[in-house]
């Protein structure tokens, strides 16, 4: 198991992470936000800042993130009215989600491929599309034959494409995420585990939900969560998930992937680095245990 840490988790500025990160013994990070944009779609001086400091460092890139398929998916049927004003804002609503799509499948996914490669980073981080607050249940045909596709244009390309869970989206739980990652034909798409977005949307996600999807997991993302009755959540350092009972999981399954450090917590060094170090802790007390 190698550690990472999502670099903006850390700084903004992505040459401040990869230092702070080295200082700490950690020379592998995750891509996502850089100063106020998410990558691919940065400025060319900041891209070529980045990039000099990757190679100036020698820091290892495991995955980006560019928010891919964080939109909501146009569905077959459009709302409509028998008022006319109220039918053209349906219309409307419906064509700007479209764009949205087409943006992200023509644009935003061989943008993300190439900056991928020219980052060194082997894999690809998207996401399900939001299910527009309906209840967790099988993903739309539409959903899936755009992720197959998504999948296999990354692989031409050398790049494995990885679904993260989210919470409300339509990969969410781990019995989700296996459900919609089954109905992918590509061989070559691989599940980003973050078991506290799977806690959010109602998850046990050790053991039950990552049971269903270990032969799946190629990252995984490391922070917790506390949910409440009346369905609201907070992140916390200390949650709900069993982080010991995963880690130990994931050893023993042999994974030999990243575990990024996302704290999402305030202050970023301090949350980061205290994350860093439960994260740590837990892996020593598993192999002391051996």
């Amino acid at each position: 198991m190698k550690i990472s840490i999502v670099a903006d988790e850390l700084s903004a500025d992505p040459e401040t992470a990869f230092e702070l990160g080295l200082e700490w013994g950690v020379d592998r990070f995750e891509l996502r936000g850089v100063h106020d944009g998410r990558v691919p779609r940065i400025p060319a001086h900041v891209r070529r800042r980045l990039e000099r400091a990757i190679s100036a460092l020698g820091v290892t890139i495991e995955a980006v993130s560019p928010g891919l398929f964080k939109i909501p998916f146009p569905p077959d049927d459009r709302r409509y009215s028998n008022l006319g004003w109220m039918d053209r804002g349906f219309d409307l609503a419906w064509q700007e989600t479209r764009a949205l799509l087409d943006d992200h499948v023509e644009n935003l996914l061989p943008q993300s491929i190439e900056f991928a490669g020219s980052v060194g980073a082997g894999r690809l981080i998207a996401f399900s599309f939001s299910r527009g607050g309906a209840p967790n249940g099988k993903a739309p045909q539409g959903v899936v034959e755009v992720l197959d596709a998504a999948a296999e244009l990354a692989a031409a390309n050398g790049i494995e494409l990885l679904i993260e869970n989210e919470e409300g989206h339509w990969a969410s739980t781990g019995r989700w995420s296996d459900d919609l990652l089954s109905r992918i034909g590509s061989p070559s798409i691989g599940l980003n585990w973050d078991p506290a977005n799977a806690r959010i949307d109602g998850d046990t996600p050790f053991p039950h939900g990552y049971a269903l999807v270990k032969h799946r997991v190629r990252n995984v993302h490391f922070k917790d969560v506390v949910c409440f009755e009346d369905g609201t959540w907070n992140i916390a350092e200390r949650g709900e998930v069993d982080w010991q009972g995963q880690i130990s999981a994931l050893l023993a399954d042999g994974y030999d992937g990243a575990i990024a450090v996302e704290s999402h917590l305030s202050p970023s060094v301090r949350s980061t680095r205290d994350s860093l170090a439960r994260l740590r802790d837990l892996i020593s007390l598993d192999r002391a245990a051996v």
